[in-house]
């Protein structure tokens, strides 16, 4: 598949480069992409966000910053192109066309070393990060915050029912306050993929809400976040570096 980019905005951090990029694709028409690379040549491990539905907002660009602090190449992709789809016209099968054009897109970068692949998704995205850990085998490890275990539009869209295939080891993070989520569906998500496998992890957080780690959500936790942050970074650590 022939990528193109058709801008590039960089600056400098102190932690690496980072660069907003829009990709052109012969599966997709547009998609908007950021990425934070650590300072150096690299190759480096590389982790993909699976965003929420505010699509590349500032806690998401937050996350792929503070992942390349920790000496990771992280990568944010949008194909709902930042709430320009609507509701209706947003499906699995737009994500994960998108998941396929930043794979190829990344296996061209020097940088990234695709034999240390990992992923990260929040909320919507979190869901997404365990139907591509059932539907693919590349990844190493993925991490999933509050990502919907027991929903999707059928059987085999519904995280619950895939834990089987799960390729890598997941972690799950939950919160007790997320009314999307019942404690009932954690409890049972939590308990039937430990069964699985010992590798995959779920952490509930006492008194935190949907969207907990986000820094600008009414419902953002700072004790949980500092907690749950640490948990991705050490789980990322055993797995990636």
């Amino acid at each position: 598949m022939k990528l193109k980019h058709l801008q590039a905005y960089i600056t400098t951090l102190r932690q690496g480069v980072m660069s907003e990029n829009t990709v052109y694709s012969q599966t997709l028409s547009l998609l908007p992409m950021y990425e934070v690379s650590p300072e150096g040549e690299g190759p480096f491990p590389v982790i993909i966000q699976f965003v929420h539905a505010m699509g590349i907002d500032d806690s998401a660009k937050k996350v792929c910053q503070d992942l390349a602090k920790e000496g990771y190449y992280a990568v944010a992709y949008d194909p709902y192109l930042n709430g320009k789809y609507n509701f209706q016209t947003r499906s699995d099968k737009i994500i994960f066309d998108g998941y396929d054009v930043t794979l190829n897109w990344l296996a061209a970068n020097p940088k990234a070393d695709m034999s240390r692949l990992g992923a990260i998704g929040f909320c919507m995205g979190g869901r997404h990060g365990y139907l591509a850990n059932a539907n693919y085998d590349n990844l190493k490890a993925v991490v999933s915050y509050y990502g919907f275990p027991q929903r999707g539009p059928d059987e085999l869209s519904t995280p619950q029912n895939r834990i089987s295939e799960f390729s890598a080891p997941n972690l799950s993070i939950f919160g007790t306050e997320d009314r999307g989520i019942p404690m009932d569906a954690v409890h049972a998500y939590k308990n039937a993929s430990e069964a699985a496998n010992p590798a995959h992890k779920s952490v509930i957080y006492e008194g935190a809400g949907h969207g907990f780690l986000n820094h600008n959500s009414r419902n953002h936790h700072a004790e949980a976040s500092e907690q749950a942050w640490k948990e991705t970074l050490d789980f990322f650590a055993q797995y990636l570096q």
